[in-house]
């Protein structure tokens, strides 16, 4: 009797822990994908201030260098930006000094008193330079892919895809104001080559990372996204770098840019969908 009435305790302490490390390990994976979540949100909507600050500054240099035509576009993205900020500002996030500082600059940007060019680029690559930074550190803080294989090729996408993007963002700025001028100096040619050097390289590091990764079907479309970005290339080439006055209007080489741009920026849409569709298939019930 002692025997079997020990064995039942035995067993009912095993049964005992073993109901807690389960529900120990259900509470582990309800936090984590938690944090997945909120992580996502926070890169979704860094992604919309990225694209954002992006073509506001761009639509800003056309503007000072005197083209006119810019300015409904620039009041539109002004709201839009606004609208993700607003958004942004209720987040209960970890880099909330981070967040504090991207919506506080943008907060003095947005009334558009820099007068000086230069100086608006420089402003708009500072706020631009910490949104990236700030998608790096969350894209970082937790593994989105859980480990899995499939997800092997996110570190390009926040690393080379979300650079070549930010390229791509500065030479639509300073092609802008060249194309709105009407007139180049040396120095923004120098410049101008340089980044179309960096928009080549990168892309095709990017471009070749992935291509030899197993990407989700229809999230993820190169073919597109690269031929977005040699049409970019050549019209720089084309239209700014080998002709002594620029041969594109402001607005037509604004919108060119931003084909490549979008499309860039459409791969770290479908990485952020493929995360969430996998979240989601966790979820279902087995």
């Amino acid at each position: 009797m002692s025997i079997s009435f020990s064995m039942v305790i035995v067993l009912v302490v095993i049964a005992l822990l073993s109901g807690v490390m389960l529900a120990l390990h259900w509470r582990r994976q309800r936090q984590i994908r938690t944090a997945i979540a909120r992580n996502l949100q926070q890169l979704r909507l860094l992604r919309e201030l990225l694209a954002g600050f992006q073509r506001h500054r761009g639509l800003s240099q056309g503007l000072l260098a005197g083209d006119q035509s810019l300015r409904a576009d620039q009041e539109a993205v002004r709201g839009q930006l606004d609208r993700v900020i607003a958004g942004a500002a209720e987040i209960d996030a970890r880099h909330a000094e981070a967040w504090s500082g991207v919506i506080d600059h943008w907060s003095r940007l947005r009334q558009g008193r820099v007068a000086d060019p230069a100086n608006n680029l420089q402003q708009h690559h500072l706020i631009i330079r910490n949104t990236i930074f700030l998608i790096e550190d969350i894209a970082a803080e937790r593994d989105l892919g859980q480990g899995l294989m499939e997800f092997g090729y996110l570190p390009c996408i926040w690393r080379e895809v979300v650079q070549a993007a930010e390229w791509a963002g500065q030479a639509r700025a300073l092609g802008v104001g060249i194309a709105a001028a009407q007139a180049s100096s040396p120095e923004q040619r120098v410049r101008l080559r340089f980044l179309h050097q960096k928009i080549q390289q990168l892309s095709d590091t990017a471009f070749t990372a992935l291509d030899r990764q197993p990407l989700p079907s229809g999230l993820l479309e190169l073919s597109s996204c690269q031929r977005a970005v040699q049409e970019l290339l050549f019209c720089m080439e084309q239209n700014l770098l080998n002709a002594e006055r620029p041969g594109i209007e402001a607005k037509r080489y604004f919108q060119q840019a931003t084909q490549a741009i979008d499309a860039l920026l459409a791969l770290v849409d479908g990485a952020l969908a493929h995360v969430q569709q996998s979240q989601a298939k966790r979820l279902k019930p087995m």
